[in-house]
């Protein structure tokens, strides 16, 4: 199979079951809180929704509030065309140095936070400031994980690291400390439980919320996809680096069989991912925001661990 067909069919199905994650999660979260929930699949009805509604848009907003739905939705799709999420070896496989994706995430909370600012009101600005604090606190954890993962696979890219699977937790189990902080950074990158709560408007708890509370319309609908995208690739990306890489496609291989197999994993892989995190966000509550730098660091501290203990032993 060619690595742009490979592509294709990543991009195909992670772009089409991006919303199935978000409405799984509440599902799960749903049962596991004693009510019936949601079908999971009325995030695209919703979706659907929003793209017909009218926006409305303050007169104090500039060309920045404009443009900050289309970026952070293309470094959603970017991230899902780069990374090894159902193949390696892909046509974009070059481009997922870790720098370069570490740097692709942070452009995306830039500009949520310029939106927030732009639109001037006091809860985008609230919102903003505390997204910025806590972008701030995540990036350096993002690197250590991902310098550990690539000293020990020898690859500077994520196509790279992912390649050893499983196995080089094996080989390597100081990357166990590597995986827990990527575990803990996935959640505050995704405004989830400890960090965020999704589900709020509640001005005292609210961060992402806050920053896309003027957005409406196809906007809205722009904002929330990229949001289950960068949900779906930490689920897939997370799932990956624990299983070995026979769960993946590869160019050198391709057999009927093993691609239904492929997709079938991939859609376990959601729907299990999706199912532990409903588990643990029903069974914690949200930190205060003036804990955050607690959490962050926790994951810093973790990650650096994996990192030294990857270099020296």
């Amino acid at each position: 199979m060619s690595p742009l067909l490979l592509t294709v069919i990543q991009a195909v199905l992670v772009l089409g079951l991006a919303p199935l994650t978000v409405g799984l999660v509440r599902w799960f979260k749903a049962r596991l809180q004693g009510r019936q929930g949601a079908v999971p699949w009325l995030p695209y009805v919703a979706l659907a929704t929003m793209l017909r509604r009218e926006m409305v848009i303050s007169e104090s907003t500039s060309w920045v509030f404009r443009l900050v739905p289309f970026v952070v939705c293309a470094t959603g799709v970017f991230l899902v065309l780069i990374l090894p999420l159902v193949s390696t070896g892909s046509a974009l496989s070059a481009y997922s140095h870790f720098m370069l994706v570490a740097g692709v995430l942070a452009l995306g909370s830039v500009f949520l936070v310029l939106g927030g600012l732009d639109s001037a009101s006091a809860f985008g600005g609230m919102g903003s400031s505390r997204e910025m604090t806590i972008a701030s606190l995540v990036e350096p954890a993002v690197f250590a994980v991902f310098a550990a993962f690539a000293v020990a696979s020898g690859h500077a890219t994520i196509d790279g690291m992912v390649q050893t699977g499983g196995a080089a937790l094996l080989v390597t189990p100081a990357l166990l400390f590597s995986l827990i902080a990527l575990v803990l950074i996935a959640l505050a990158e995704n405004a989830r439980y400890p960090v965020d709560n999704p589900a709020t408007h509640l001005e005292l708890t609210m961060v992402h919320e806050a920053m896309v509370l003027e957005y409406s319309g196809p906007y809205l609908a722009m904002v929330e996809y990229a949001s289950a995208l960068r949900l779906t690739v930490f689920l897939l990306l997370l799932a990956n680096f624990t299983v070995p890489t026979s769960f993946l496609f590869h160019p050198s291989a391709w057999q009927t069989g093993a691609t239904a197999a492929v997709l079938v994993g991939t859609f376990l892989k959601l729907l299990l991912g999706s199912f532990l995190l409903a588990l643990l966000e029903t069974s914690i509550v949200k930190m205060r925001f003036y804990r955050m730098q607690e959490y962050l660091s926790l994951a810093f501290v973790i990650a650096l661990a994996g990192l030294l203990l990857t270099l020296f032993l």
